[in-house]
């Protein structure tokens, strides 16, 4: 009897273990590639093009949110489908950001994909716009260590006319709060001073001869205690 007993308790006890729901999975982007100059956009008018977005299929996924970002003002468009293509028409001449949000109806997580860049080339002109700096290092998300008060910051950069002239580093602790604390860098690199234990944003503006400038997207990382 005492041993039925323990049996029924064991089924009970396994019919309402709770199953484990999984989170949706990053979606892996395909185009418009990372920093392409996004020449199959159709044009709509002198101002505004056609941009046409599409990304893998990510398993335990209901909905993918496309989020497109101006980086130069930093607002965001958004758009949500069930498949894996979109498009959304943008201004020309501008630099932008783009990812992807793969939801679940099963799980309240959202997760985020790689986020790439591209400029959407307005009407023609004698220059081209640089790309928007790569940060290299720190590596986003990282912690690093200060070596007397002081860190490097690295970065790369390209452009098609080959006239970048300087950089302009912005630099905080609040992602909406950063300041110009170096301009007109002839180098892709910078020592500052700050201070331990401490969570930095960043972001590099590059300007060529011609008076273009752009933006990379914003860094993080943390200075060690």
């Amino acid at each position: 009897m005492m041993v039925r007993c323990l049996f029924i308790f064991f089924l009970i006890g396994v019919s309402c273990k709770k199953e484990s729901i999984p989170d949706p999975e990053a979606s892996v982007l395909m185009g418009p590639l990372n920093n392409d100059n996004c020449s199959t956009a159709v044009r709509i008018s002198d101002q505004r093009s056609q941009v046409n977005f599409s990304w893998q299929e990510a398993i335990h996924t209901d909905e993918y949110e496309l989020v497109v970002r101006d980086i130069l003002t930093n607002i965001d468009q958004k758009k949500e489908t069930i498949r894996l293509f979109t498009s959304i028409i943008l201004e020309r001449g501008k630099q932008y950001s783009w990812w992807v949000n793969t939801k679940s109806e099963q799980s309240e997580t959202i997760t985020k994909s790689e986020v790439w860049t591209f400029y959407l080339e307005g009407q023609p002109k004698s220059s081209n716009f640089p790309y928007p700096a790569k940060l290299i290092s720190p590596v986003n998300n990282s912690q690093v260590s200060l070596v007397d008060g002081k860190l490097t910051l690295r970065w790369e950069t390209d452009d098609l006319d080959n006239d970048i002239e300087s950089y302009d580093l912005y630099l905080g602790t609040e992602p909406d709060g950063l300041s110009l604390v170096a301009e007109n860098l002839a180098s892709v690199s910078v020592s500052a001073t700050l201070s331990p234990d401490k969570y930095y944003y960043w972001r590099v503006a590059t300007k060529d001869e011609e008076g273009n400038v752009s933006k990379s997207p914003i860094g993080v990382f943390r200075t060690s205690p």
